[in-house]
Protein backbone atom coordinates (compact mmCIF):
# COMPACT_ATOMS: atom_id res chain seq x y z
CA UNK A 1 0.00 0.00 0.00
CA UNK A 2 1.24 3.46 -0.85
CA UNK A 3 1.12 5.68 1.95
CA UNK A 4 2.74 9.12 2.07
CA UNK A 5 4.85 7.47 4.56
CA UNK A 6 6.67 4.77 2.26
CA UNK A 7 9.81 5.88 2.20
CA UNK A 8 10.88 2.75 0.11
CA UNK A 9 8.13 4.81 -2.81
CA UNK A 10 9.59 7.78 -2.43
CA UNK A 11 13.49 6.84 -2.78
CA UNK A 12 12.34 5.27 -6.17
CA UNK A 13 10.24 7.84 -7.93
CA UNK A 14 12.90 10.31 -6.51
CA UNK A 15 15.87 7.99 -7.67
CA UNK A 16 13.97 7.47 -11.27
CA UNK A 17 13.64 11.67 -11.37
CA UNK A 18 17.31 12.15 -10.62
CA UNK A 19 18.54 8.89 -12.78
CA UNK A 20 16.36 10.82 -16.06
CA UNK A 21 18.01 14.24 -15.43
CA UNK A 22 21.30 13.51 -15.13
CA UNK A 23 21.16 11.00 -18.42
CA UNK A 24 19.64 14.38 -20.16
CA UNK A 25 22.08 16.67 -18.66
CA UNK A 26 25.30 13.59 -19.70
CA UNK A 27 23.37 13.67 -23.13
CA UNK A 28 23.37 17.33 -23.58
CA UNK A 29 26.80 17.89 -22.40
CA UNK A 30 28.18 15.07 -24.90
CA UNK A 31 26.29 16.23 -27.62
CA UNK A 32 27.71 19.65 -26.72
CA UNK A 33 30.90 18.70 -26.90
CA UNK A 34 30.68 16.70 -29.96
CA UNK A 35 29.26 19.33 -31.55
CA UNK A 36 32.10 21.98 -30.75
CA UNK A 37 34.81 19.25 -31.28
CA UNK A 38 33.01 18.28 -34.73
CA UNK A 39 33.11 22.21 -35.66
CA UNK A 40 36.88 22.86 -34.06
CA UNK A 41 38.46 19.30 -36.13
CA UNK A 42 36.55 20.64 -39.58
CA UNK A 43 37.69 24.48 -38.95
CA UNK A 44 41.14 22.97 -38.92
CA UNK A 45 41.46 20.76 -41.56
CA UNK A 46 40.56 23.78 -43.78
CA UNK A 47 42.40 26.31 -42.17
CA UNK A 48 45.26 23.93 -42.60
CA UNK A 49 44.26 23.51 -46.57
CA UNK A 50 43.87 27.47 -46.79
CA UNK A 51 47.42 27.87 -45.72
CA UNK A 52 48.55 25.27 -47.32
CA UNK A 53 47.29 26.29 -51.03
CA UNK A 54 48.48 30.05 -49.63
CA UNK A 55 51.70 28.80 -49.32
CA UNK A 56 52.08 26.92 -52.28
CA UNK A 57 50.80 29.23 -54.73
CA UNK A 58 51.80 32.82 -52.79
CA UNK A 59 54.10 32.66 -50.15
CA UNK A 60 56.78 30.42 -50.89
CA UNK A 61 56.59 31.51 -54.56
CA UNK A 62 56.58 35.30 -53.88
CA UNK A 63 59.46 34.72 -51.25
CA UNK A 64 61.35 32.61 -53.77
CA UNK A 65 61.26 35.15 -56.27
CA UNK A 66 62.53 38.09 -54.11
CA UNK A 67 65.22 36.22 -52.89
CA UNK A 68 66.36 35.38 -56.17
CA UNK A 69 66.35 38.87 -57.57
CA UNK A 70 68.21 40.15 -54.36
CA UNK A 71 70.79 37.35 -55.47
CA UNK A 72 70.82 38.24 -59.05
CA UNK A 73 71.33 42.11 -58.15
CA UNK A 74 74.02 41.29 -55.43
CA UNK A 75 75.51 39.14 -57.66
CA UNK A 76 75.36 41.84 -60.51
CA UNK A 77 76.61 44.53 -57.99
CA UNK A 78 79.83 42.35 -56.63
CA UNK A 79 80.42 41.95 -60.73
CA UNK A 80 80.50 45.02 -61.42
CA UNK A 81 83.22 46.57 -58.27
CA UNK A 82 85.06 43.74 -59.44
CA UNK A 83 85.56 44.08 -62.53
CA UNK A 84 87.83 46.28 -64.58
CA UNK A 85 85.88 48.64 -66.95
CA UNK A 86 88.32 47.30 -70.20
CA UNK A 87 86.67 43.86 -69.04
CA UNK A 88 83.25 45.18 -69.38
CA UNK A 89 84.31 47.29 -72.86
CA UNK A 90 82.88 50.27 -71.08
CA UNK A 91 84.66 53.66 -70.36
CA UNK A 92 85.52 54.04 -66.81
CA UNK A 93 82.76 56.54 -66.10
CA UNK A 94 79.82 54.53 -67.46
CA UNK A 95 81.31 51.67 -65.19
CA UNK A 96 80.99 53.79 -62.04
CA UNK A 97 77.27 54.77 -63.46
CA UNK A 98 76.64 50.89 -63.35
CA UNK A 99 78.23 50.53 -59.89
CA UNK A 100 75.87 52.76 -58.37
CA UNK A 101 72.73 52.11 -60.33
CA UNK A 102 73.22 48.50 -59.60
CA UNK A 103 74.27 49.79 -55.62
CA UNK A 104 70.87 51.42 -55.65
CA UNK A 105 69.06 48.88 -56.89
CA UNK A 106 70.30 46.14 -54.73
CA UNK A 107 69.25 48.82 -52.15
CA UNK A 108 66.03 48.90 -52.70
CA UNK A 109 65.87 45.52 -53.21
CA UNK A 110 67.12 44.87 -49.55
CA UNK A 111 64.88 47.16 -47.87
CA UNK A 112 61.72 45.20 -49.11
CA UNK A 113 60.03 43.06 -46.64
CA UNK A 114 57.56 40.09 -47.71
CA UNK A 115 55.15 41.97 -45.76
CA UNK A 116 55.09 45.19 -47.92
CA UNK A 117 54.34 42.80 -51.26
CA UNK A 118 52.24 39.89 -49.93
CA UNK A 119 48.97 40.25 -51.32
CA UNK A 120 46.05 40.93 -48.92
CA UNK A 121 43.25 38.20 -48.74
CA UNK A 122 40.73 40.61 -49.04
CA UNK A 123 37.64 37.98 -48.95
CA UNK A 124 39.22 36.15 -46.11
CA UNK A 125 39.04 39.37 -44.04
CA UNK A 126 36.25 40.14 -44.85
CA UNK A 127 34.55 36.51 -44.20
CA UNK A 128 36.38 36.74 -40.32
CA UNK A 129 34.85 40.29 -39.77
CA UNK A 130 31.48 39.29 -40.69
CA UNK A 131 31.46 36.09 -38.16
CA UNK A 132 33.64 38.04 -35.39
CA UNK A 133 30.55 40.99 -35.48
CA UNK A 134 27.86 38.23 -35.83
CA UNK A 135 29.20 36.91 -32.36
CA UNK A 136 29.47 40.31 -31.07
CA UNK A 137 33.84 40.14 -30.78
CA UNK A 138 36.46 42.35 -32.23
CA UNK A 139 38.98 41.27 -34.27
CA UNK A 140 42.46 40.12 -32.44
CA UNK A 141 46.32 40.39 -34.01
CA UNK A 142 47.78 37.63 -32.78
CA UNK A 143 50.70 38.36 -30.72
CA UNK A 144 54.08 37.79 -32.80
CA UNK A 145 52.28 39.55 -35.62
CA UNK A 146 51.65 42.53 -33.43
CA UNK A 147 55.31 42.75 -32.10
CA UNK A 148 56.26 42.21 -35.44
CA UNK A 149 54.58 45.37 -36.34
CA UNK A 150 55.97 47.38 -33.89
CA UNK A 151 59.25 46.21 -35.01
CA UNK A 152 58.98 47.73 -38.39
CA UNK A 153 57.31 50.88 -37.28
CA UNK A 154 60.38 51.38 -34.81
CA UNK A 155 62.58 50.05 -38.35
CA UNK A 156 60.88 52.51 -40.36
CA UNK A 157 61.19 55.34 -37.65
CA UNK A 158 65.22 55.27 -37.29
CA UNK A 159 65.20 54.98 -41.07
CA UNK A 160 63.35 58.18 -41.66
CA UNK A 161 65.75 59.86 -38.94
CA UNK A 162 68.04 62.16 -40.59
CA UNK A 163 70.53 65.02 -39.66
CA UNK A 164 67.32 67.32 -39.36
CA UNK A 165 65.65 65.17 -36.63
CA UNK A 166 62.76 64.40 -38.77
CA UNK A 167 61.46 60.54 -38.14
CA UNK A 168 58.66 60.96 -40.91
CA UNK A 169 59.67 57.50 -42.22
CA UNK A 170 59.23 56.95 -46.54
CA UNK A 171 56.17 54.99 -47.89
CA UNK A 172 57.06 51.38 -47.35
CA UNK A 173 57.80 50.09 -51.41
CA UNK A 174 55.08 47.35 -53.07
CA UNK A 175 54.84 44.78 -55.79
CA UNK A 176 54.88 47.94 -58.44
CA UNK A 177 58.02 48.83 -56.53
CA UNK A 178 59.46 45.39 -56.99
CA UNK A 179 58.66 44.86 -60.57
CA UNK A 180 60.19 48.82 -61.54
CA UNK A 181 63.12 47.82 -59.90
CA UNK A 182 63.33 44.12 -61.91
CA UNK A 183 63.03 46.36 -64.72
CA UNK A 184 66.17 48.50 -64.46
CA UNK A 185 68.28 45.96 -63.38
CA UNK A 186 67.19 44.14 -66.78
CA UNK A 187 67.96 47.25 -68.28
CA UNK A 188 71.47 47.27 -66.65
CA UNK A 189 71.94 43.94 -67.59
CA UNK A 190 71.34 44.63 -70.86
CA UNK A 191 73.06 47.33 -71.23
CA UNK A 192 76.34 46.35 -70.26
CA UNK A 193 75.53 43.43 -73.18
CA UNK A 194 75.76 40.27 -70.24
CA UNK A 195 72.86 37.95 -70.22
CA UNK A 196 70.85 37.39 -66.78
CA UNK A 197 67.12 35.52 -66.86
CA UNK A 198 65.09 37.87 -64.21
CA UNK A 199 62.74 36.10 -62.95
CA UNK A 200 58.89 37.75 -61.09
Amino acid sequence: MDTPWDESHDAETAWDGTRDAEWAKMSSEFTDAGYREGITAGKEAFVQEGFDAGFANVGAPLGRDLGLIRGQSSALLSFLISAPATALGIPEDAKEASVKEAREIASQLGNIRYSDIEPRDLEAEQHAKEHLEAEGQEMEVHEDIEKRKQMETVEDMLAGLSASGDANAPERPTMEDVINLRARLQMLVSGLGLRCDLLY
